[in-house]
C-alpha cells in the first residue's frame, strides 16, 4: 500500500474546487496564492491537515483504521472534561 502525503489545499469556497495544492512543508505559498486569489475577488479558504491526518496518511492507515482512530481521539478528550485542559464556559462566574 502507497502512502499518501499529506497537502495544504486552497479551496474556493463557493464551488469547493480545489484551486492549489502543495505540501505541508509549503505552508507560504499556499498562504500567498490564498492572498493573490483573494486580491482578485475569490473567497477561498486555506484547508491544513490536522496532526491526526498527517499521522494517518504517514502510517498509510485505511479509511476504518482513520476513522476508528479519529474516534479514539474524540473519546479521549471528552474524558478529560474538567482538568487543566478543558474549560467549561458555563462553570465561568464574572465577579
Amino acid at each position: 500500500m502507497e502512502k499518501s502525503k499529506s497537502k495544504i489545499l486552497v479551496v474556493d469556497k463557493e464551488s469547493r474546487q480545489i484551486l492549489f495544492e502543495c505540501g505541508i512543508d509549503e505552508t507560504d505559498k499556499a498562504y500567498h496564492f490564498a492572498g493573490t486569489m483573494e486580491e482578485m475577488g475569490l473567497d477561498v479558504e486555506v484547508l491544513n491537515p490536522t496532526l491526526a491526518q498527517t499521522l494517518s496518511n504517514s502510517l498509510g492507515l485505511s479509511a476504518a483504521q482513520v476513522q476508528e482512530y479519529e474516534a479514539s481521539m474524540e473519546e479521549e478528550m471528552e474524558q478529560h472534561e474538567g482538568s487543566c485542559c478543558f474549560e467549561d464556559p458555563a462553570d465561568k462566574k464574572i465577579h
